[in-house]
């Protein structure tokens, strides 16, 4: 297969994965515990607590609790969203080196 018809087909396979994709999220999923001492002067962690974290339309850092039930869907949401500018990158790339095909082309019929 030529390259042109690989890059074609890899355009296509980047627009069915984006197509995929049901829901995604910003920001990233961060574990805390909260460290505490008991009765008997033992530190002891609490948690795991979930935190969103993401930066706000005003590029201000906002922090979201999100409960232990919601967490293993919210982390797969921020891994689609990871995923889908990682794919969108590279559709910007394939339509960067078809055009280049383009170029050439057009250069030829010129000549």
């Amino acid at each position: 297969m030529s390259e042109l018809m690989q890059l074609a087909a890899r355009r296509n396979e980047i627009v069915d994965e984006i197509g995929t994709i049901k829901s995604m999220r910003k920001g990233t999923l961060n574990t805390n515990y909260n460290k505490v001492t008991n009765k008997k002067g033992e530190d002891v962690f609490n948690g795991p607590y979930y935190i969103l974290t993401k930066r706000g339309a005003d590029n201000k850092t906002v922090s979201e609790r999100i409960s232990a039930a919601d967490a293993p869907r919210i982390q797969e949401e921020v891994d689609n969203y990871k995923r889908f500018r990682q794919l969108t990158d590279e559709y910007i790339d394939v339509c960067e080196k078809l055009s280049q095909f383009s170029d050439a082309e057009d250069e030829g019929k010129k000549n």
